[in-house]
């Protein structure tokens, strides 16, 4: 039992020893890390939501079947449709722009979406004409976009005059004084 607590107090020991102490009054001395930095959009017209020409997946979010369809979130950016018809060579009909996009749902032809603040339903009867049927504003918390949700770490602190943020990215940062 004296062996059990002595390594138990050594373990201890051991974990104190190797934690590191910031000091969060000078954060100039934090130096380099690793960390996130916020990804902004201007306050004009991030609720506009259109249909473009379809473009290369670049940050694979969530992936929607229906219909021999494939509805691909790109996080933050927003929707690529592509035609499945063929499942050896999936064609690429169009995109979707929803910025700030996070998770997709489709029921019947109504495909929903968050719009960085709100929910978007849009009508995908006719994936070359979209319409945007209705709109719940102010649906999503603005608090979740000014730090990163979940998230243990370093962060640059979000300045909103940069404009909205949509989404958080890795970066070196250089004496980051947000820490979660």
């Amino acid at each position: 039992m004296k062996n059990l607590r002595l390594l138990s107090f050594l373990l201890l020991a051991l974990c104190i020893s190797s934690c590191e102490v910031l000091d969060f009054d000078n954060p100039e001395e934090v130096g380099t890390v690793e960390g996130l930095r916020p990804i902004y959009t201007s306050n004009e017209n991030w609720d506009v939501i259109s249909s473009q020409e379809p473009r290369p997946i670049e940050n694979l979010g969530k992936i929607y079947y229906k219909d021999n369809v494939i509805y691909v979130n790109e996080r933050n950016k927003g929707i690529h449709v592509l035609d499945n018809s063929n499942p050896e060579n999936p064609v690429p009909i169009r995109f979707i722009e929803v910025i700030g996009s996070e998770d997709i749902a489709i029921k019947g032809n109504t495909l929903y979406v968050d719009n960085i603040t709100d929910l978007v339903a849009i009508d995908i009867s006719n994936i070359l004409e979209i319409e945007v049927t209705s709109r719940v504003k102010d649906l999503y918390s603005e608090g979740k976009k000014t730090f990163p949700e979940g998230y243990s770490g370093y962060f640059e602190c979000v300045d909103l005059t940069n404009g909205i943020v949509i989404g958080w990215e890795e970066a070196l940062l250089e004496n980051p004084s947000c820490l979660r």
